[in-house]
């Protein structure tokens, strides 16, 4: 309540409330009221941080719906076939011998395993000849030519896509596979379970093992000779300088395909090469003779270029000096000037005329030398061709070679198809479904990455916020002031919009005022019931509210009908002018300097009234030696001799001697920390300076509390607070809180 002088009543400083403004005892009479369990503090970092949270979870929607989008699609096709346990109407065949099937538990897993084995995968690759498939080639991006083991990779590549899924409780079978070609997914699906039932059939019928190792044999053998043969064919061209540019008639054994080279080619453009230096050779002669005749009248008639443009110049010249001759003497300056330029003239025609024959006989030799070289590179050509000629009869016979074996190895690879169904009545294995080509993919589902991404996005956000609460050093809970600092919680302070805190901490039913007015009565409380004669407020470092604390006490302090000065020794530089304006240029740094009349250097506020200002002062670069002559002592025993109580803003403690030096001279210190920033080791190097600086240190207050700090028991009770004081407001008259 305030009486009817305007000004406030001391605080009952004995159990005046925890600093909050609220009535709650201090937090060490709370007894583990306010514990936060871990699920508890995490639901409050997730609430804190919901922007944050909502945002990496679009972002990880975000990249899985682009990575669905951007992914190749693929394609996947199934056939479905039927496994039987007995063979059905086997033709008797010599050399039969028959499958012992023992058991359904041991025959169809052996099955599964057979559909998957690397074997089917290369008889599935050379049935369907995928080597040669261009579809095949340009979809896996493989080259049939070339390489040795090209069926293994093929093999490979089916066996990556194909899935064979036993059909549960029943003895079918589904073989599927996924390919980025849906032509590919029902070709290879189809042609995988036609390779089973061919392979179970050769595997079963004894009688066509043999020949099927025969024809493997010859077939081996046979592509070893092809493929030699084409070696042989590729390295005689090679040694021979044979490279073919087009095709023969297309019987294989014209010597057309073999002359047609690039021996043949490289004559062919030389030849015209050749015409064309002889033109150009023929031209240049006949304009060096024709230049060499004419005189030097004719030339000058027909100059041209830059001999025309010193003709044209010199005609110039000629007439100003005809002019100039006609009114002056041959001794005026520049009729001798003009004489020396048509001179200079005459001298630089003389030598273009003679340049041009000399120009025009270089190009007549350079034409005569590239008509030469060229006649030599044709005659050189004209007799390699002539032996090539010769070595593509050698060509054309392993040209043949290789067509034979290559028609060979198909015959013998057609043959293997048919062995495995001689002599064979009907496998027990039967095709149920054909694949067929698929309408739509089926990867990638955007609906799948969406929730896989989902899932990621939240595993993401979990960790973070585990990490972010393990490797947090900011303080959150006020209570860990006195749990890890050893000090008193002298107030907890909300945190305020910048330009509210003048508005909110001059009306008197705020958070804001409420939390500094309990400020004041701890700082009594601490000092053993009685408000010290001055108090410095510091902090570790800039920015956490030391000169808002330090503008709030002596206003509440004023207002409690106390004489208060507000002195600034922040000399380096001051935040005192955010919250009162400008104070003055002249203070704390003048007086330090050897100004005495630190009366005249008095201030006061427009914002906030009741209460003396002394600023810094104008900034001085010897703040470190004028703190520590002595001065600083003298001009607050005067202070204190004239006010009840002087309020010091102090500088930050961390990177600066000057608080130390300030500390030693005061009658206590409270140190003001920011919640939720900075780090402990800070704030406990500071206290740690200004405990060997014999300081006396009062407590503590924590200042930005937000609802990140609800968790804890704070910041709650500042919005029930401020709308409590806004009702008790509108129902008293004269702007007194109820």
């Amino acid at each position: 309540m305030i009486d009817s002088a305007g000004t406030a009543p001391a605080p009952a400083f004995r159990g005046q409330g925890n600093g909050q403004g609220n009535g709650q005892p201090m937090p060490e009479e709370r007894d583990g009221f306010f514990d936060v369990i871990p699920f508890e503090r995490y639901l409050e970092l997730i609430r804190t941080n919901k922007l944050l949270i909502a945002g990496v979870i679009a972002l990880a929607l975000a990249i899985g719906a682009i990575a669905a989008l951007l992914a190749e699609p693929q394609y996947r096709s199934t056939a479905r076939i039927e496994i039987g346990m007995t063979d059905l109407n086997v033709t008797n065949v010599e050399g039969l011998e028959e499958e012992s099937v023992n058991a359904a538990r041991v025959y169809l897993p052996t099955q599964y395993e057979l559909l998957e084995s690397n074997s089917l995968a290369l008889r599935v690759a050379r049935e369907l000849d995928l080597r040669n498939n261009d579809l095949f080639l340009e979809t896996y991006q493989l080259s049939g030519d070339g390489q040795g083991n090209i069926d293994q990779t093929i093999a490979g590549i089916l066996r990556g896509g194909i899935t064979i899924s036993p059909v549960l409780n029943s003895s079918l079978v589904d073989i599927s596979f996924s390919s980025p070609s849906r032509e590919l997914a029902a070709l290879v699906a189809n042609g995988w379970a036609e390779s089973y039932i061919a392979e179970d059939i050769s595997r079963r019928f004894g009688a066509s093992i043999e020949a099927r190792d025969f024809l493997e044999e010859r077939i081996a053998e046979t592509r070893e000779r092809l493929e030699t043969a084409e070696a042989d064919l590729i390295t005689y061209a090679s040694d021979q300088d044979i490279l073919t540019i087009g095709t023969g008639t297309g019987d294989g054994d014209s010597a057309d395909t073999a002359s047609q080279s690039l021996l043949a080619t490289e004559l062919a453009a030389f030849s015209a090469s050749l015409q064309q230096a002889t033109a150009d050779r023929i031209a240049a002669q006949a304009a060096l003779q024709s230049r060499s005749a004419s005189n030097a009248e004719t030339s000058d008639n027909y100059a041209s270029g830059p001999t025309a443009s010193l003709r044209t110049r010199r005609a110039e010249v000629q007439l100003q000096l005809a002019e100039l001759s006609s009114r002056f003497t041959d001794d005026y300056p520049p009729v001798q000037a003009l004489r020396a330029q048509l001179a200079e003239l005459d001298r630089a025609i003389a030598s273009e005329q003679t340049g041009s024959v000399d120009r025009l006989r270089a190009a007549y030799r350079e034409a005569q030398a590239r008509e030469d070289s060229l006649r030599q590179q044709v005659t050189r050509l004209r007799g390699q061709l002539v032996d090539q000629r010769q070595d593509s009869v050698q060509y054309n016979i392993l040209q043949r070679e290789v067509d034979t074996q290559r028609e060979l190895y198909a015959g013998l690879l057609q043959r293997f198809r048919e062995i495995g169904v001689v002599g064979v009545g009907e496998s027990n294995v039967l095709i149920v479904d054909q694949a067929r080509e698929p309408r739509t993919h089926y990867s990638p589902s955007l609906r799948q990455n969406l929730i896989i991404s989902l899932f990621i996005g939240l595993l993401v956000v979990a960790i973070g916020l585990y990490l972010y609460d393990l490797l947090n050093q900011s303080l959150r809970n006020p209570q860990q002031v006195k749990e890890r600092l050893g000090m008193q919680l002298l107030a907890s302070i909300p945190a305020v919009e910048e330009n509210e805190i003048v508005e909110d901490l001059s009306q008197s039913y705020t958070s804001l005022y409420e939390a500094y007015f309990s400020f004041t009565a701890n700082v009594a409380n601490a000092a053993g019931g009685t408000m010290p004669r001055s108090v410095m407020l510091t902090s570790s470092r800039p920015g956490e509210g030391k000169s808002l604390s330090s503008v709030a006490m002596a206003y509440l302090l004023g207002r409690q009908g106390k004489k208060v000065l507000l002195l600034d020794s922040d000399l380096r530089k001051s935040g005192m002018s955010s919250y009162l304006g400008t104070v003055g240029t002249i203070g704390t740094t003048q007086y330090l300097m050897g100004d005495d009349n630190w009366r005249a250097m008095l201030s006061r506020s427009e914002a906030l009234e009741g209460f003396d200002i002394l600023p810094a002062g104008r900034k001085s670069l010897q703040v470190a030696e004028l703190l520590s002559n002595g001065r600083f002592q003298k001009l607050l025993d005067e202070v204190e001799n004239e006010y009840d109580v002087v309020v010091v803003d102090g500088p930050p403690v961390l990177g600066l001697v000057d608080a130390p030096l300030i500390a030693a001279c005061l009658g206590g210190v409270v140190m003001v920390i920011e919640a939720n920033d900075g780090k402990w080791r800070y704030i406990e190097s500071a206290i740690q300076r200004l405990r060997q600086a014999n300081a006396e240190m009062l407590g503590a207050i924590v200042t930005k509390l937000d609802e990140r700090n609800a968790a804890y028991g704070y910041g709650y009770g500042y919005g029930y607070g401020y709308g409590y004081g806004e009702k008790g407001k509108e129902s008293d008259p004269q702007g007194a809180p109820a």
